[in-house]
């Protein structure tokens, strides 16, 4: 883990107006858990890594201290964010049902 992933995620919570408690809340892990990870106590696994960096809106290799040309990625809600946490826990076969039917649903209206 690259030494400046604490400073960006200090950097976007603040951008973003964020404390450690809703960066938690946001990115469904334990205060304690982000606590730990700041202080450098234990390293996050990659679906955490993942969820922070979907929750502060940026890419996860930013966020592990990679440089991009544009880190931040395109805005969505608090909504949007929750749904794709969501997507992201289920099975593939999961994944490909949730499709279908969204397909489906777009289909009637």
């Amino acid at each position: 883990m690259k030494s400046s992933f604490r400073t960006r995620i200090i950097q976007r919570m603040a951008e973003k107006h964020m404390n450690q408690a809703d960066l938690a809340r946001a990115a469904r892990i334990r205060p304690s858990s982000l606590s730990d990870y700041l202080t450098g106590k234990y390293q996050p696994k990659q679906d955490k890594i993942a969820r922070m960096a979907a929750a502060l809106e940026v890419s996860p290799a930013w966020l592990m201290g990679y440089e991009e040309s544009d880190p931040i990625l395109f805005p969505v809600t608090a909504a949007e964010r929750e749904l794709l946490l969501h997507f992201r826990s289920l099975t593939k076969e999961q994944q490909q049902s949730v499709l279908s039917m969204i397909s489906q649903f777009k289909d009637t209206v």
